[in-house]
C-alpha cells in the first residue's frame, strides 16, 4: 500500500491525502462492479480510507522485500477459510516442488559425477 501511495504522489503529483482518496474510490468502483470480490479488495487495499492512514502510510518505513513470502499473505487477499485453504495447499506445493528440485539435484550429480555444489 505505501508503495502504491508513494507512486500515486509521484507520477501524479498529488498529495498523499488525494492519493487516498484516488485508491478509495478505486476501491469502491472494483466493488461495484465485481461484488464477488469485495472481500479480497478490502484486504489488498486495506489500510488506504482517510487521509490519516494515507499520510502514515507514506511515512512508515517500508519493509525489505523478502521479508516475508508471499505464500504467506495469500489468506490475506482472499477472505476466510477458502483463503486459508488456497494458502496451506501452495506451501505444500511449494515445499513439494523444492524436495523434487533437491532430489532431481541429487539424482543428477550421482549421475554426472557425483560433484555436488549448490545451486
Amino acid at each position: 500500500m505505501q508503495e502504491l501511495i508513494g507512486r500515486l504522489t509521484e507520477k501524479a503529483g498529488i498529495t498523499t491525502e488525494q492519493a487516498g482518496k484516488v485508491i478509495d474510490t478505486v476501491k469502491e468502483f472494483v466493488k461495484e462492479k465485481f461484488p464477488m470480490m469485495s472481500g479480497a479488495v478490502d484486504n489488498l487495499l486495506a489500510g488506504s480510507s482517510g487521509s490519516t492512514t494515507a499520510t502514515a502510510a507514506v511515512a512508515a518505513p517500508i519493509a525489505p522485500v523478502n521479508e516475508t513470502s508471499m505464500l504467506d499473505k495469500i489468506s490475506d487477499v482472499i477472505p476466510g477459510a477458502a483463503g486459508q485453504k488456497v494458502e496451506d495447499f501452495a506451501k505444500n506445493a511449494a515445499h513439494k516442488a523444492e524436495d523434487l528440485f533437491d532430489s532431481a539435484k541429487e539424482k543428477l550429480g550421482d549421475m554426472f559425477g557425483g560433484d555436488k555444489k549448490e545451486v
